[in-house]
């Protein structure tokens, strides 16, 4: 949070300002006083402004998303739980319970939708980008070690069949697993295709790749030494590693 400058015609009437103004108490704020201010002469000439430079503290983001994250789950489960950290510039919401599959959604559509709308409240409070990460009941590690298993199972299927296979459509952060897992074969390659909802990944066997390593700049494909062309402008398409 930036420091945002206050000023009022005492110090206690810059920080009572700041109260208001953002909706806070006094110690979710970090209130730093630039200038006392003065009465000036008999209490009316030459008088000066108090100022106080102000800085939101991450207590009152925990506090305000906890509020509204509160008015989302009072409609949900009662046993739900959840708890709220923030670390530098992003805030982290872990929500817990015994029914929490409402909450999930099919393939974590709506773990993505909280994500979504808190990512937005949240900027609202704030002057400066935060990022927002929602999971619930442990969703999105277990989904990472699925999304792992599912690319080894089928980067091994193209290899078997030497050709390519193509995934399911899936959410961008889970196609970067898959590109990652892929990468460790020497023998395949993957891209996505198609436009959002429906990208997937396609994992392509390439026998050309079996050999090529790279070093420096430089690319050796047996035995023999050839430099990359990395300024090569190609059509665009549809296609890429995301």
């Amino acid at each position: 949070m930036k420091l945002n400058t206050i000023k009022a015609p005492s110090v206690e009437e810059a920080v009572r300002t700041a109260i208001s103004k953002y909706n806070a108490y006094e110690d979710e704020l970090n209130i730093k006083v630039v200038e006392k201010g003065s009465k000036g002469f008999l209490g009316f000439f030459g008088g000066k402004e108090a100022v106080i430079e102000v800085q939101l503290l991450p207590s009152y983001f925990e506090r305000k998303i906890g509020e509204y994250l509160e008015g989302i789950l009072k409609h949900f489960d009662k046993d739900i739980i959840y708890d709220i950290a923030i670390e530098r510039k992003t805030i982290f919401v872990n929500i817990k319970g015994i029914e929490v599959s409402r909450l999930i959604g099919r393939h974590g559509k709506t773990v993505s939708a909280f994500q979504h709308i808190i990512g937005i409240y949240a900027n609202r409070l704030s002057d400066v980008k935060l990022n927002v990460s929602v999971d619930v009941g442990n969703y999105k590690e277990e989904r990472r070690q699925n999304v792992e298993s599912l690319a080894h199972k089928m980067a091994k299927l193209a290899i078997q069949k030497r050709s390519k296979v193509e995934l399911e459509p899936m959410f961008a952060k889970e196609r970067r697993i898959v590109h990652e897992v892929v990468s460790k074969y020497k023998n395949l390659r993957s891209y996505s295709v198609g436009l959002e909802p429906y990208r997937k990944v396609v994992i392509e066997f390439d026998s050309r790749r079996t050999n090529t390593y790279k070093n420096h700049g430089r690319r050796w494909t047996n035995g023999r030494q050839s430099k990359q062309n990395s300024h090569r402008k190609s059509p665009r398409s549809n296609t890429s590693k995301i």
